[in-house]
């Protein structure tokens, strides 16, 4: 007897089973093959009855399949596996990775488990897409094959205090005064770094320090930040349509994007350690390490930004303040002139130096490279930042998304199908992934639908084909009632006109006058016609077409048989 405790797994009884195996149409005919030696009557369905009936094999009326071994593993394993009919498929999928013994394993491990009991057609193509197609797969696993667009150097502007990169450092130990925190900007030209510390991080503190800012270097013309909350505000944003600065900012949760920034960030945060650890008196200390840095070359223009900005080397404090007489200039005139051009040889020689360390970064960074072509209207899922006690159990992603809009090669919209989220702001192609969506289930499998009525094919001979049929009011209750994504056809399909008489074969005794006939008998293949030796084939030589289409032709004198 067959084990039910296979079949228990499917929560299905062993009546049940042998009923649906023989009303699938792909194994009932296996099936009768099997049990009454019976073929289809086609010859291309018997031919591959024929072919697959060597793998099946009937035990106590089930359908199994043999199991083909190869490896020492899967010999040890049962070598019949039950054949699952069409209408059981996804209740064996569920069991496999859905439940809790399943436990959402990836496509091997499920493929591998079904194997070991069940069979049915298409059983990888099937398992692969349903796995990848898992709502909780996708927004919790960790893929290796992470997205990576291919990066652009920012470019350089034309001057000094143009555009600034601005952000916040910290939180350090607060200090004696009470900071905590760091304000810093960069300029995008020069890489000249403005520190200054900040005891909270709302924005008004922070719009009195840009204002500060201002005040000392002049009014720029951009400003590029991120989307935190101290720096998209409406106090910021009128402090910048005041003074007439374009705010500009960086997708969120792409660091990246804020490089000149969070690259100062580590040198700062490296060069305070010292002094952090020590007697945490690091805002003391600040200014001598921005002049520390702002002194220093820079690798990727090969000048110190205080050369830059002031034409000449910094003056070392520690060496102290000497004077020679030489240095003076005989009038103000020649001074000016010799920074003019002292000035516009180093711009030139840094702009042509970032151009240049831009061109290798960009090849360094671009040589291993993981692009997500995505238009609009695709599925993704957006990644999320986990955060709080238990984070460890959160999902990975949100979603999923449709892609609404994509305003530049690193930036799309996204918008939420179910219309909960409103999500404004572009995001970084960087934190989506393309979203697997499953097809949802057309029908209930082992709920009995009652079938259509079939396409009528039978029609006259001597009348016209209509391109398209009527539905009649039952057939539209019985659409409305079972929907259906498959849309029925409006032809009508009709037979050869050698088979739309059925009768025309026992009939045809003689060919006495009856040319329809002979004609139908011309038309079929010629190991039928070599059936019927008793018809007189001097009156089939005799028939020559005469009509074609309503024309009259000439006689051609073809023996048609």
């Amino acid at each position: 007897m067959v084990n039910d405790k296979i079949l228990a797994k499917i929560s299905m009884p062993i009546n049940n089973i042998k009923e649906l195996q023989r009303q699938d149409t792909s194994l009932s005919p296996i099936i009768n093959y099997l049990e009454n030696d019976i073929l289809p009557d086609l010859q291309k369905e018997a031919r591959c009855v024929l072919l697959k009936s060597n793998d099946y094999a009937l035990i106590d009326d089930i359908l199994f399949h043999s199991r083909v071994a190869k490896s020492k593993r899967n010999k040890m394993m049962s070598h019949y596996q039950i054949v699952i009919p069409q209408a059981l498929i996804p209740s064996v999928l569920k069991v496999v990775h859905d439940s809790p013994l399943g436990g959402h394993a990836g496509m091997n491990n499920t493929l591998d488990r079904a194997k070991e009991h069940f069979f049915f057609p298409r059983m990888g193509k099937i398992i692969t897409d349903y796995v990848q197609t898992c709502h909780f797969c996708q927004v919790r696993k960790v893929t290796n094959f992470k997205t990576k667009q291919a990066i652009v150097a920012f470019p350089t502007p034309s001057e000094p205090f143009e555009v600034w990169q601005i952000d916040l450092c910290g939180p350090f130990p607060k200090s004696v005064n009470g900071n905590s925190y760091a304000f810093t900007a960069v300029d995008m030209f020069s890489k000249f770094i403005f520190a200054y510390p900040l005891r909270n991080n709302d924005a008004l503190t922070v719009c009195e320090v840009i204002y500060r800012m201002f005040t000392q270097f002049g009014v720029c013309k951009t400003l590029v930040s991120d989307r935190g909350s101290e720096f998209v505000n409406q106090c910021t944003a009128g402090l910048c349509k005041l003074l007439e600065v374009t705010q500009e900012f960086t997708p969120a949760f792409a660091h990246h994007c804020l490089g000149a920034c969070e690259r100062q960030h580590r040198t700062l945060n490296e060069r305070l350690t010292a002094h952090v650890l020590k007697d945490k008196l690091w805002e003391t200390e600040i200014n001598s390490v921005t002049f520390s840095m702002n002194s220093s070359v820079n690798s990727s223009i090969d000048f110190s930004p205080f050369e830059i900005v002031f034409g000449k080397r910094p003056k070392f404090p520690v060496f102290g303040a000497h004077f020679n007489l030489n240095d003076f200039h005989p009038n103000m005139q020649n001074y000016f002139s010799e920074l003019t051009d002292r000035l516009k040889t180093v711009w030139e020689m840094v702009v042509k130096n970032a151009q240049y360390s831009g061109e290798k970064m960009e090849e360094n960074a671009n040589i291993k490279l993981n692009e997500l072509k995505v238009s609009i209207g695709d599925y993704v899922y957006l990644q999320r930042t986990l955060t709080g006690q238990g984070r460890k159990f959160q999902p990975l992603y949100d979603g999923p998304f449709v892609v609404n809009s994509i305003p530049s090669p690193h930036l799309i919209k996204l918008r939420d199908p179910s219309g909960k989220r409103k999500l404004k702001s572009p995001v970084h192609i960087n934190r989506v992934k393309l979203a697997h969506i499953r097809a949802p289930d057309p029908q209930n499998y082992l709920v009995q639908v009652p079938q259509q009525n079939p396409v009528s094919t039978s029609s006259d001979s001597n009348s016209e084909s209509s391109e398209h049929e009527i539905p009649t009011e039952q057939d539209i209750q019985l659409q409305n009632d079972n929907p259906t994504p498959l849309r029925r056809t409006s032809r009508v399909v009709q037979k050869p006109i050698r088979y739309r008489d059925e009768n025309f074969l026992s009939e045809l005794s003689s060919c006495d006058g009856a040319k329809e006939k002979i004609k139908r008998i011309c038309k079929k293949p010629r190991k039928f016609v070599s059936l019927f030796s008793s018809i007189d084939r001097r009156a089939c030589t005799k028939y020559k077409m005469e009509t074609v289409v309503g024309a009259t032709t000439k006689s051609t004198g073809t023996d048609y048989c």
